[in-house]
C-alpha cells in the first residue's frame, strides 16, 4: 500500500470518485435519468463521511507523541488546521450562492416545470437574511432545522463536517478514559437513543445535517482506522454494526444504501489493509489499488472537495438552459445524461482545479502560518 504520514494514496483516489459520483448523481436526477447506484448520491457523501472519520483518527493517533491529547494546544492545532481546509473554498461559493441565489432558485423551477418530480422549495436559494448567512458563516446551520438545507450548495454535510470537527478531540479524550471500541460504541447507542428521545428535533431536518444522525458513520471510519493499524479485524466487525444504526436512525434511508454502507466499510478496510507480501487477498486488490493510485484517480481527489462544493452550481443552470433553450427534453434519458455531463464535466473540473490551486491550498497554507510559531517562541525552543 501507498502509504505518507497520516495520509494513504488509495484514499484520495476513493475520495475522488466519491465527489465524481456526488456530482453524477445529481446530474442523472435532476435530468429524470434513474441509473442504478449513479443516481443515490447520498451514498457518495457517506463514502466521504466514512474517509473522514478514518483520516481524522489516523493522524490523531500519529501526532499523539508530539500533540499529547491531553493538551489544549492540540485541540486548538486541530480546529485550526480543519478551519483552514475547509473555510477559505466553502465562504468563496457561499457568497456566489447567496448573492445569485434568486436565479439558481429560477433556473431550479425551469427544471422542475420540465420534470415535476424533480421539483424543491426553491425558496430556500433565495434566503438572503443575515439569520441564514450568519448561520452558514459561524457553521451552526447544520444544528438548525430551517437553515441547515437553505443554500444551492450541498453544504449540509460541510455543517455535519464541522460539527464532527468539533466533537472529535473530545471523543478521542474519551477513548483514554473508557477505551477505543467502548467509547465509539457507546456513543453510537447514545445517538440511536437520541433518535426516540429527541423525536421531532430529528425529523425537523430535511437533510441529516444533524451531528446526532450521521456519528456512527464518522465512528465506522474511526474503527476502521484502528483496524488498519492494528492489523485487527475485529474493529471492521465493529464497524460493520453501523449501517444498522443508519436504519434505526437516520431519517428515510433507504435498504439498498444501507447494503451500500455496509459493502463500503469491508471493501475500504480490503484495500487499505497491510497484506504480508504474496498474500492471496493483496492480489484480489492489485487491481483496485492500481485504479485508485492511478495519477488521473489522485487528480480526482486532489480536486475532490472543490467539485464537491462547486458542482450544483454549474449542474443545476446548465440543465435549466439546455432544457429551456436547447430542447434537451427531446431526447432519450441515456442521451440527456450523456449531454449534461458533456458539458458540466470539464466546465466543473476545469474551475475546481483552479480553486483547487488558488483558494484550498493557499487556504491550507495560510493555517500552517497561522500554527507556525512566533520568532519570540522560536527563540525560546532554541
Amino acid at each position: 500500500m501507498s502509504t505518507t504520514k497520516g495520509w494513504s494514496t488509495e484514499l484520495e483516489g476513493l475520495r475522488g470518485f466519491a465527489s465524481l459520483w456526488v456530482l453524477l448523481g445529481h446530474a442523472s436526477l435532476l435530468v429524470h435519468c434513474a441509473i442504478p447506484i449513479i443516481s443515490l448520491p447520498s451514498i457518495g457523501v457517506d463514502l466521504f463521511i466514512l474517509l473522514s472519520g478514518y483520516l481524522m483518527a489516523k493522524n490523531y493517533i500519529e501526532r499523539q507523541e508530539k500533540e499529547p491529547w491531553t493538551s489544549a494546544n492540540t485541540v486548538k492545532k486541530f480546529w485550526i488546521r480543519r478551519f483552514f481546509r475547509i473555510a477559505p473554498l466553502y465562504y468563496l461559493l457561499l457568497i456566489v450562492a447567496v448573492i445569485n441565489g434568486p436565479w439558481f432558485g429560477e433556473m431550479r423551477d425551469t427544471i422542475a416545470h420540465f420534470y415535476p418530480s424533480t421539483a424543491t422549495a426553491t425558496s430556500r436559494y433565495s434566503d438572503q437574511s443575515l439569520s441564514n448567512i450568519f448561520a452558514h458563516l459561524s457553521f451552526t446551520f447544520g444544528f438548525l432545522p430551517k437553515y441547515g438545507f437553505n443554500t444551492v450548495l450541498p453544504d449540509w454535510s460541510i455543517g455535519l463536517e464541522m460539527q464532527f470537527y468539533l466533537l472529535f478531540p473530545f471523543i478521542m479524550l474519551l477513548t483514554l478514559r473508557l477505551g477505543y471500541a467502548a467509547t465509539l460504541i457507546s456513543l453510537m447507542v447514545l445517538c440511536a437513543l437520541g433518535r426516540f428521545a429527541l423525536a421531532d428535533y430529528y425529523q425537523a431536518f430535511e437533510m441529516p445535517s444533524l451531528i446526532l444522525i450521521k456519528l456512527h458513520m464518522f465512528i465506522a471510519g474511526m474503527l476502521l482506522a484502528e483496524a488498519v493499524r492494528r492489523k485487527n479485524i475485529g474493529f471492521v466487525l465493529l464497524a460493520l454494526i453501523a449501517p444498522v444504526f443508519s436504519a434505526i436512525i437516520a431519517i428515510g434511508v433507504s435498504k439498498l444504501q444501507i447494503i451500500f454502507e455496509a459493502a463500503m466499510i469491508i471493501g475500504m478496510a480490503a484495500v487499505l489493509w497491510q497484506y504480508k507480501p504474496g498474500a492471496l487477498l493483496a492480489k484480489v486488490v492489485y487491481l483496485p489499488r492500481a485504479i485508485l493510485t492511478h495519477r488521473i484517480s489522485t487528480w480526482l481527489g486532489d480536486v475532490s472537495y472543490s467539485v464537491y462544493l462547486l458542482h450544483l452550481l454549474i449542474v443545476v443552470p446548465a440543465i435549466a438552459i439546455l432544457l429551456r433553450d436547447y430542447h434537451l427534453d427531446a431526447l432519450s434519458a441515456p442521451l440527456r445524461f450523456a449531454a449534461i455531463c458533456a458539458v458540466v464535466l470539464p466546465i466543473t473540473y476545469g474551475l475546481a482545479t483552479l480553486l483547487y490551486r488558488y483558494v484550498e491550498k493557499p487556504g491550507i497554507l495560510l493555517g500552517k502560518r497561522v500554527l507556525a510559531p512566533r520568532p519570540a517562541e522560536r527563540d525560546l525552543v532554541g
